[in-house]
């Protein structure tokens, strides 16, 4: 009998090295990324995309298992890593992005299902992601700093799909989400029929179809829409753009040239409000700066670029000191403070008030349809006790208000994962977290405009403290959630970018900026210290502003490294010579006489000049002071209707008070 042969097993087959030199984004080079609403009124797109989604959520969390299991094994073998070396055993354990992505698609071959609703493309470039979480535990940055192990991930972190960029050398070449039709077409398809808006787009938009040929959509020529090829059947999702005045010069900016488009990313957010409980948004990431209005524009270029100042950040405050960056300029000192006032505060308490209140409503749902996993209270324990022992009949309990059925180590029997969940518990938190994303999005638009404003008094070139932020958050988490001083100062650092200067840091090792004073003598204070008084000059300020204009007179060898700054003792001198008027650094609640009427709680004097005896007072800012506005989430309380909202044009006061 002849012996058998066996075929051999078909290998996978791959592109191979490129024989070209592969494109590379510049790395300073500006993005900008807007966001295109996506329609997804038809219930066959949205069962299409719910469907990529869940197919997207399974496939990124077994990676993240799979990328768990090989670090914790990598850790695990010390003698190996020993004997062979690090770089060797990362290999042997998979610990590669090509090694990430050969398992990613293998999972798609192997799993029928997951072949209907994504691409090899899309698997790899989910690999690419997951890889970059790896990476970032197994080596240090540039700080010498390594992230924490990969995190597993549920289905609500799931909201995100990853597209891959476009090629920037070959024509034609999408591998994921592509953006078809011009911004012409859309126009001429759907023209505006009100004044004021830009387009007249019906409730429910047709969704295009491909046109024949073997062109296919590279011959589309019509109104907007994102295609996603490579399945059965494309998926074509047709775009809304934003309405309302001014929006037309945006959206020639980011969609008229589509030689600028890089990449797009499709987006989910949880919307009760909307078909399926979901809007889906397509994040389009262009290579080039963002949009500015001209007004902006004007307002960035009139800066000051002949003044250096300092922020000051706090739990509850930013102070901003700035000066001249030569002695023998004009002009004195500028302070600012941005505090929270009692009106806003007052806001932040109700909303916290109805969020606490929406809260207790999801969990008397989550207990009422989940009774058995929870005890009773003691009260209601002991209730049940005394109808028992007088021979009434048991009571049912509907909503138990004990804790959570647990073992004798504290962990709950069932994983809450498992419970029951009824519609309205659904729509309920879908609503809270609709909220919550709503007071965020409000919170970063206050921040740009209190930024803006800071550096058109202050100049681009501002020095902040080096300090981790999340020891405050760990410290005072109320508090400085009330506050957000972290993204006032990231929104303030791109507004210096963008105003063409930089927001340095600076480390406080050398510096101890809350421990010296102009005339050169230092002394440590306690934190609850808030007034710095110096018994050699007899200077007496606010500590938060006297720290930052110490910082004004900070130089740094390197701006890229916090540790090499250290106090330019010229520059000391020269603000000891501007704090012969001591008021500039002091701190005052009285209102001004100016605003007073209209409620606006303020400061004092907006600036201050040179005080020096024989020299003339040249103040920076004659402008009335002014409220900028807060951080705070919930209802805004700086709206058109208020009277005490600022005006456009307005420049910033010396400070905000509380």
């Amino acid at each position: 009998m002849p012996d058998t042969v066996l075929a051999p097993a078909p290998v996978r087959r791959v592109r191979g090295k490129s024989k070209t030199k592969n494109w590379r984004r510049v790395q300073d080079e500006p993005v900008a990324v807007i966001r295109l609403e996506v329609d997804a009124s038809n219930p066959a797109t949205r069962s299409r995309l719910a469907s990529m989604s869940t197919a997207v959520h399974a496939l990124r969390r077994t990676m993240q298992h799979q990328a768990r299991d090989r670090v914790d094994a990598y850790w695990a073998a010390h003698r190996l890593r020993d004997r062979v070396g690090l770089a060797e055993a990362r290999k042997r354990f998979g610990l590669s992005r090509k090694a990430f992505e050969d398992a990613a698609a293998e999972h798609v071959e192997a799993s029928g299902w997951l072949r209907n609703h994504l691409t090899k493309a899309l698997a790899m470039h989910l690999a690419d992601e997951v890889w970059q979480s790896v990476d970032r535990h197994l080596f240090a940055d540039k700080t010498g700093k390594r992230h924490g192990p990969p995190r597993i991930g549920s289905w609500w972190d799931s909201t995100r799909i990853p597209g891959r960029a476009r090629s920037h050398t070959k024509p034609r070449t999408w591998e994921t989400f592509r953006l078809v039709g011009t911004l012409d077409a859309h126009a001429a398809a759907y023209p505006a029929t009100q004044p004021g808006s830009v387009l007249a787009e019906p409730e429910v938009l047709p969704t295009p179809i491909r046109p024949k040929g073997q062109a296919g959509w590279w011959a589309y020529h019509g109104p907007l829409a994102i295609v996603f090829t490579g399945l059965r059947h494309d998926l074509v999702l047709p775009i809304r753009l934003p309405q309302g005045m001014g929006q037309w010069a945006r959206l020639q900016h980011f969609l008229a040239d589509p030689n600028t488009w890089h990449k797009i990313d499709l987006v989910r957010v949880e919307d009760p409000r909307a078909p399926g409980g979901w809007r889906y948004y397509a994040h389009l990431m262009i290579l080039g700066s963002g949009w500015a209005s001209p007004s902006v524009r004007a307002q960035r270029l009139s800066a000051p670029q002949d003044r250096v100042g300092e922020v000051d950040g706090n739990v509850s405050n930013l102070a901003i000191v700035s000066m001249p960056t030569s002695p023998a300029m004009l002009g004195g000192l500028a302070a600012d403070q941005v505090l929270v006032t009692p009106q806003q505060r007052a806001a932040a308490e109700k909303a916290g008030l109805v969020a606490r209140r929406r809260q207790k409503a999801l969990d008397r749902s989550r207990r009422n349809a989940n009774r058995d996993q929870y005890w009773l209270s003691k009260r209601e324990q002991a209730r049940a006790d005394r109808r028992q022992t007088a021979g009434l009949p048991e009571r049912r309990v509907d909503t138990p208000t004990g804790s959570r059925v647990a073992d004798a180590a504290g962990r709950p029997k069932r994983a809450y994962r498992r419970d029951v969940l009824t519609s309205s518990y659904r729509r309920a938190r879908a609503e809270q977290a609709t909220a919550a994303r709503s007071a965020t999005q409000a919170k970063q638009a206050r921040a740009r405009d209190v930024a803006a404003r800071i550096v058109q008094t202050h100049g681009p070139n501002l020095v902040v403290e080096h300090v981790d932020m999340r020891a405050w958050g760990r410290l005072w988490g109320r508090g400085i959630a009330l506050f957000s001083p972290g993204m006032l100062v990231a929104a303030l650092a791109r507004e210096c970018v963008a105003a063409g200067g930089r927001l340095s840091r600076a480390g406080t090792r050398k510096t101890a900026l809350s421990q010296q004073c102009p005339c050169g003598d230092r002394a440590k204070k306690p934190l609850a210290q808030r007034t710095h008084h110096c018994p050699q000059c007899g200077l007496v300020g606010d500590r938060d502003l006297v720290a930052a204009a110490m910082a004004a007179c900070v130089r740094l060898a390197d701006p890229d490294v916090p540790g090499s700054a250290c106090i330019d003792e010229t520059l000391r001198a020269g603000l000891r010579r501007l704090t012969g008027q001591q008021e500039v650094l002091r701190r005052s609640t009285a209102p001004a006489s100016t605003l007073a009427s209209a409620g606006v709680w303020v400061g004092a004097a907006a600036t201050h000049g040179v005080a020096s005896a024989g020299e003339t007072v040249t103040p920076l800012v004659t402008q009335p002071p002014m409220r900028l506005g807060s951080l705070l989430p919930g209802p805004r309380a700086d709206r058109a209707t208020s009277p005490d909202r600022p005006t456009r044009g307005q420049t910033m006061s010396l400070r905000l008070n509380s």
